[in-house]
């Protein structure tokens, strides 16, 4: 087994199973057979058995084998007459041996050749055959000096034989699909085998034919006495010695036969009346065998061995072309790639947007000088890179001088004159370099400012030669300027594909959909891990923004004054201080919002921007929407209480004229004076130190939400101006919020009465989460 060229040489019960594999997944594209779990299951563990040295070195050919007869294993299994087909077909050996066993017998039941009893010298049945031969033997050696064709006759004959429907049909049954595409495949790897089987069943067919034709002529000899001679009307003896000289000159110049004469045919015309003896007979009927045998039998056996041994000799090396599409995607799965992509972009905004968009994703800070930044990897050992192209750069022009060009003296003065006009090159070093790194580059990517920076690079996209990208606005001209360049350019909208994470998808795709084959696994790769990155990135902002809002919500300030007494009541400094009090309480309470508000925005800016500054976003009004918990002074409420009661039974006690004995005053006094202390005590519950608290309200928590998405926004944003929220932003936030309210106000209850902080975090988050994406596909 070994690969030359991007060709595989494996012996053929390797390659049978290599194409039979193939076959079956051509033919069952919706895992009838094997699931795309099963197949991937497959392919990990075929990789694990065909490893060699180093975690990235692999064995391909092993690992196609493995995979190959790991698949199988499993067809067999369900599938067994898929799976047989992995076996040599059984009909082209039986056809090998039966078909000139067939010739041989239909050769030596013919019981005469023009009369039982005689042999004419000129019988169309012999000559037939002798002529067909030599036909056969002129184009052979025609077909030396000849162009090489495909093989189509072995390949319909096998296909007929088979039972095939035409190539790239579908039956709708698996087992005739898979037969179809693995004799599709199998012929086209084998065609030269195929062919050469099919000459050597020729080859062994002739040859019985002939033996057929000698056996018949031999027992008529034996059960019967042959007359030998000719006879001819439009043939004189003359014509006919010569024809017969040439005939049979082999067999004279070859073997102990004596020439004859003309007086000789002439005897031997049937018309001559001449009697012929049975020596003379035996003579000519054993010179004829031999002239079967000389020209057709010998020849034609030692064809057939020839093709036989051609054909055994490539059955042990049978090639499987690795560049085909279908291997390629197969190798590319697990071949790690290094996809280089060529930034070519003036300083602006979408070049800065660019620039974030990668710094977001990137495993490391760019390097420093005009080198490939390694802006991603996968497990798999897959890399990308980002080249940032120079300003100015050019590509290499061939010198030509002015001789060579058929040119003056006067045409190369020009030239350099113009060239002095030019900007002055860079160190070679550095511009061999850029070179060839350029000529590295798998894809470009064009972000210009207008039309005019796009046709400036028309030359040096033209000599990359590789795909191109362009993230423009939606400019007419740019579209325009891209369809002169002549490259098939692809044209994207820079804002949709560079504003927020959610576009990114959309620039990946229109990449992977233009990187070579060979790459596009590993690329596929490497964009499946650039959206890992951005969904964990969304997940952990979002989790941070729920944190945020729980611990908000459950946040309490002391006042530090007295319960609510008889005192609040009567005494108006006490009111004043208790009021002030309270004021500072919403104050100490909103300054720790805003530091944990600021500190939210630095792990957001850590988290989206690698360090970038943000302003803080000015949020609303923050100073009312408070929720208060007064506690009330339970000993004075039990007794104001029970005051009351007892005012409300004395009352009684005087309606009744004295009757209840003042039982009224006391049973009133008693319940006024319990009720009181019990609600005091159910007020005072939210506050178990018996002290005042301030805390943020449903309506301020809404606002506070608010803020935060809009901080988000800004923060995830990739192309907004000196950091500051559009003006229609704010009032997509408040209305996607408070289209949230109720659900927002259930769990900010919750978060305060549970005992654990963070109970609420993941039921936030996820709320978070469908209202930040609803946001970002809107602004």
């Amino acid at each position: 087994m070994t690969v030359e060229d991007g060709v595989l040489l494996l012996d053929e019960a390797s390659a049978r199973q290599l194409v039979l594999a193939r076959a079956v997944e051509d033919a069952d594209p919706q895992g009838k057979v094997l699931s795309a779990v099963e197949r991937e299951q497959i392919e990990g563990e075929a990789l694990e058995a065909s490893r060699a040295v180093g975690p990235h070195g692999i064995d391909f050919t092993q690992y196609l084998l493995q995979r190959a007869r790991r698949m199988l294993a499993v067809v067999d299994k369900r599938q067994p007459r898929i799976a047989s087909l992995q076996d040599p077909l059984g009909w082209q050996r039986w056809l090998l041996l039966g078909l000139p066993l067939l010739a041989c017998g239909l050769g030596a039941a013919i019981d005469r050749i023009d009369n039982p009893h005689q042999v004419n010298m000129l019988s169309p049945a012999l000559l037939g055959v002798l002529a067909w031969n030599l036909a056969v033997y002129v184009l052979m050696l025609l077909s030396l000096f000849l162009p090489r064709a495909p093989h189509l006759p072995a390949a319909g004959l096998l296909r007929w034989l088979s039972g095939l429907p035409a190539p790239g049909r579908r039956t709708g049954r698996l087992h005739a699909d898979v037969l179809a595409r693995f004799h599709e495949h199998w012929l086209r790897a084998t065609g030269r085998q195929q062919w050469l089987w099919f000459k050597q069943l020729l080859h062994l067919s002739a040859v019985g034919w002939a033996l057929g034709l000698a056996l018949s002529i031999v027992l008529g000899g034996i059960v019967r006495q042959y007359r030998v001679g000719w006879e001819s009307t439009l043939l004189g003896v003359e014509q006919v010695h010569a024809f017969l000289r040439l005939l049979f000159a082999p067999v004279v110049a070859l073997l102990p036969f004596e020439s004859f004469s003309v007086a000789d045919l002439q005897r031997m015309a049937f018309g001559s009346g001449a009697a012929i003896g049975v020596e003379e007979a035996r003579r000519w009927v054993w010179m004829y065998l031999a002239l079967l045998f000389l020209v057709v039998v010998l020849p034609r056996a030692v064809l057939a061995a020839w093709s036989g041994w051609r054909r055994h000799r490539l059955a042990r090396a049978v090639c499987i072309d690795l560049r085909d599409p279908y291997f390629v995607q197969v190798l590319a799965r697990v071949s790690p790639a290094r996809i280089t992509v060529g930034l070519l972009a003036p300083d602006g905004p979408g070049r800065d947007a660019v620039l974030r968009m990668l710094h977001q994703v990137a495993d490391r800070a760019p390097p420093l000088g005009h080198v490939p930044w390694t802006v991603l990897s996968t497990a798999k050992g897959d890399v990308l890179r980002v080249f940032e192209v120079p300003p100015g750069t050019r590509p290499p022009s061939a010198v030509v001088t002015a001789q060579a060009a058929g040119g003056s003296a006067a045409q190369a003065w020009l030239q350099d004159l113009l060239g002095r006009f030019k900007a002055a090159p860079r160190a070679q070093g550095q511009r061999d370099a850029v070179q060839a790194t350029l000529a590295d580059t798998d894809l470009m990517l064009v972000v210009p400012h207008r039309a005019a920076d796009l046709r400036d690079a028309g030359r040096l996209l033209h000599w990359v030669g590789q795909p191109t990208l362009v993230l423009a606005p939606d400019d007419e001209a740019v579209h325009d300027a891209a369809q002169q360049l002549g490259i098939g350019a692809l044209v994207l909208p820079l804002e949709r594909c560079t504003s927020h994470w959610l576009g990114d998808p959309l620039l990946l795709e229109a990449a992977a959909a233009r990187v070579a084959s060979s790459k596009r696994a590993g690329f596929e790769r490497l964009a499946a891990t650039w959206q890992d990155r951005n969904a964990v990135r969304f997940g952990e902002a979002m989790r941070l923004l729920a944190t945020e809002l729980a611990r908000a919500a459950r946040d309490s300030e002391d006042v530090g004054s007295a319960p609510v007494s008889l005192r609040h009541l009567l005494d108006a400094a006490e009111r004043d201080a208790s009021q002030r009090a309270r004021e500072g309480a919403r104050q100490a309470l909103l300054q720790r919002l805003r530091e944990s508000e600021s500190a939210l925005l630095a792990e957001l800016v850590q988290l989206y921007r690698s360090g970038a500054p943000v302003a803080p976003i000015a949020g609303a009004r923050l100073d009312s929407g408070f929720s208060e918990q007064q506690p009330v002074d339970t000993p004075q409420a039990g007794i104001a209480g029970a005051a009351t009661g007892a005012a409300m039974g004395a009352g009684i006690d005087l309606l009744t004229g004295g009757l209840t004995l003042g039982a009224a005053a006391a049973l009133g006094a008693m319940i006024g004076g319990g009720a009181a202390y019990a609600a005091a005590a159910w007020r005072n519950r939210g506050s178990p130190g018996g002290q005042p608290q301030v805390q943020l309200g449903d309506e301020l928590l809404q606002t506070f939400t608010e803020g935060l998405v809009l901080t988000y926004l800004v923060v995830a944003h990739r192309a907004l101006a000196d950091d500051e929220a559009p003006a229609g932003w704010r009032s997509e936030v408040v209305a996607a919020v408070e289209a949230r309210a109720d659900v927002l106000s259930d769990l900010w209850q919750q978060a305060r009465q549970s005992p654990h902080p963070t109970a609420t975090v993941p039921a936030l988050a996820t709320i978070l989460e469908d209202l930040a994406r609803e946001l970002l596909e809107r602004v």
